[in-house]
């Protein structure tokens, strides 16, 4: 059996399970080496930045299964892949598993303090010397309103987060009911946006959800709101973000994703809201590192290491 690896600095720990099911090679290839360099290989592990595509899986002769440690699939076209009979493992509905793994819920509060606080901007000043204690004056958690876009296993991790900072919680999600959550008060979209002095946003990509923050959106928020975003970049219509940060429409945005990240990984110069950051001090973008500490690295490694394993029987 034949496995290729594409994941950059994978565990060692994760590694002594795969190299136990046959020949694995470790390499990062680019799209187009990927979808040239399939064809021998039985198994194969992706990482967000590279598209398994209708070329992947129509020279991929000999694949089976495809394994992504995410939750979100659409770096993977899944209806072609069943058509072509491959298995795709994955992290989605690994309830038990990912309520471990807090990672992404950290960095979210982590970004929304450092938007609020200036914490980036205040270290900047120091590392020149300077001690100018007025400019770097932000905002406090206590007594702000958090609305949470979204109120899966993320979604829940914040608000519990959200409570012992004393904010105040709200939330909108068509999928979870009031009754699910009685310590927090359940709202429509538009009363989110009306109301909270933070949005953070936990929502799955999908056709429904592309763009679901956009020029309307922002018009809706409060212009002394901040944005926080670790989920998807094509949430956001960046056009309209980037406008509402000009004209101080909002306060201030955080992410560590951007739109388009399949295509941003190889060909990623002279982004606007990029650019933006550079010049002004409410907007952080950092690369896609929710996910990734060393412990949630590890244990996520190893637990897609293991799923593969339990597929791979099947083949041997």
């Amino acid at each position: 059996m034949r496995i290729l690896n594409v994941i950059e600095g994978f565990s060692d720990e994760a590694k002594e399970v795969l190299d136990k099911l046959g020949v694995v090679d470790y390499r990062l290839p680019s799209q187009k080496e990927l979808e040239e360099g399939i064809s021998n290989y039985d198994i194969l592990i992706v990482r967000i930045g590279l598209n398994v595509n209708k070329e992947v899986l129509d020279n991929g002769k000999n694949l089976k299964v495809v394994a992504t440690a995410t939750t979100g699939l659409n770096h993977i076209d899944m209806a072609y892949a069943k058509k072509k009979g491959v298995e795709v493992v994955s992290l989605k509905n690994e309830v038990t598993f990912l309520d471990t793994i807090t990672s992404t819920a950290e960095l979210a509060f982590g970004l929304m303090i450092d938007l609020m606080r200036l914490t980036p901007w205040a270290f900047e000043s120091i590392k020149e010397y300077e001690f100018n204690l007025e400019e770097f004056k932000g905002q406090s958690l206590f007594g702000k309103t958090l609305g949470i876009v979204g109120m899966g296993r993320l979604g829940k991790i914040i608000a519990e987060g959200a409570s012992g900072w004393r904010m105040n919680v709200i939330f909108c999600d068509p999928n979870v009911s009031q009754e699910k959550f009685p310590a927090y008060k359940k709202v429509s979209f538009d009363e989110l946006l009306k109301e909270s002095d933070v949005v953070s946003v936990h929502a799955h990509l999908s056709p429904e959800t592309e763009k679901m923050l956009n020029k309307d959106v922002f018009a809706k928020m409060k212009k002394t709101a901040y944005l926080v975003n670790t989920s998807r970049g094509e949430l956001v219509d960046e056009g309209a973000l980037l406008n509402a940060l000009e004209q101080k429409k909002i306060a201030g945005y955080a992410t560590d994703i951007l739109s388009h990240e399949l295509t941003l990984v190889e060909h990623f110069s002279n982004h606007p809201l990029v650019e933006y950051a550079k010049k002004h001090r409410n907007c952080i973008i950092v690369p896609h590192t929710g996910g990734l500490t060393y412990d949630s690295r590890i244990a996520t490694d190893v637990f897609i290491s293991r799923k593969i394993r339990e597929y791979a029987k099947n083949l041997l």
